[in-house]
């Protein structure tokens, strides 16, 4: 590798990432092993309000970066490793035990690495990933719609039945 490759490596906002990402992910090595625990894991004990504020800790992270001008579809596929990482630490228990696994913010530091580096691997995870958010959104519109119409439907009836109109 090049020096000139590893130029964003004082970006202020990969900084950030990798601060954050060794907070949430790695900050407490457990001992007689090489594993380590992070914030991530610790704060999503808490049901849903740990969670949620884990993800919002990591979010401003992907903000940091999104406004460097990165490639959408690289933000997409780091917002789904956050969305992965948040919906995991919502199962009761067995969510924080997977939790401790699942490194959102250290795969996402992964993938800008492999960006800023052109490594094909990297690239390959970044659609993979960037891909399966967008199927996840078009998901849950249609569950959403379907939730819309369904529930207009019968507010519909409803109202008729009240008012003798059917």
């Amino acid at each position: 590798m090049t020096t000139q490759s590893k130029e964003y490596t004082n970006d202020p906002s990969y900084k950030t990432l990798k601060r954050i990402s060794s907070i949430m992910d790695e900050a407490i090595p457990i001992p007689g092993t090489k594993f380590s625990i992070g914030g991530d894991a610790l704060i999503g004990m808490l049901p849903v309000v740990g969670d949620t504020v884990s993800v919002i800790v990591s979010g401003i992270a992907l903000f940091s970066v999104a406004r460097n001008g990165l490639p959408i579809r690289l933000i997409l596929a780091m917002a789904f490793n956050l969305l992965i990482d948040y919906l995991i630490g919502l199962v009761p228990a067995l969510g924080d035990f997977l939790d401790i696994f699942y490194r959102a913010n250290r795969n996402n530091l992964k993938m800008l690495e492999g960006y800023y580096e052109k490594n094909p691997e990297a690239i390959h995870q970044v659609n993979k990933n960037s891909t399966g958010l967008i199927i996840f959104t078009a998901f849950i519109f249609l569950i959403l719609s379907g939730i819309i119409i369904t529930v207009g439907y019968f507010v519909k009836s409803m109202i008729w039945q009240t008012f003798g109109l059917s």
